[in-house]
């Protein structure tokens, strides 16, 4: 897995998890999280993507755990422990697949799976690397979306043991936490940069 050499399992999801991405999407925050599965085919960590030609992909960033330490029930005290590194990803979601799949309370796991769709950047062994720090996305120089850790409302330890509590994590899975707001569409020929304050962790061209 990018500078890890850890074979990825399973790849999770979060919905909601930034009040006010649920708010641009129409949505109301829930009161536990909501998760959902991206397939292992769509993860991608090289410098170009590939996007689904005629279909409206939108990008959402996303800090991501990589599991180091399997478990289930696990502590909220001791999730951290469970943390080999943090990333910045992309969740790309082919938005009106997703919209009309809702509209008949489907999964979305169609519109969060096709290849190239889960983005995933180097990952940073200390969490204080991204903790108390603005992370963010520039499509062709402009800022597009920007968060921080503690806008979130499921801390990542919260997100491991409520995740643990329902299934055992296994060593390489990985979990995308939620977006925050700012989320739209990409586009062949785009230029995307992911990066913490002043650092760039990833640079993809689209295609």
């Amino acid at each position: 897995m990018a500078n890890y050499q850890i074979p990825v399992r399973n790849i999770y999801a979060v919905g909601r998890n930034y009040p006010a991405h649920a708010k641009e999407m129409g949505s109301t925050v829930n009161n536990e999280p909501i998760f959902f599965q991206k397939s292992l085919t769509s993860l991608q960590t090289g410098e170009k993507i590939i996007i689904p030609r005629g279909r409206n992909i939108h990008h959402e960033l996303e800090v991501v755990i990589l599991v180091g330490t399997p478990g289930e029930f696990i502590d909220e005290n001791k999730a951290i422990d469970h943390v080999a590194g943090l990333a910045l990803g992309l969740d790309l979601t082919d938005r009106d697949l997703q919209n009309a799949l809702k509209k008949q309370s489907l999964p979305w796991f169609l519109s969060k799976s096709f290849k190239g769709s889960a983005v995933v950047s180097e990952f940073k062994t200390d969490t204080n690397d991204i903790w108390g720090k603005e992370f963010w996305l520039k499509r062709d120089e402009v800022i597009v979306q920007r968060g921080k850790m503690e806008q979130m409302v499921f801390s990542i330890t919260k997100l491991i043991e409520y995740l643990s509590a329902r299934m055992p994590l296994l060593k390489g899975d990985l979990i995308f936490t939620g977006t925050p707001e700012g989320v739209g569409p990409i586009e062949q020929g785009d230029n995307l940069k992911l990066g913490i304050a002043q650092e760039i962790l990833m640079e993809i061209e689209v295609a």
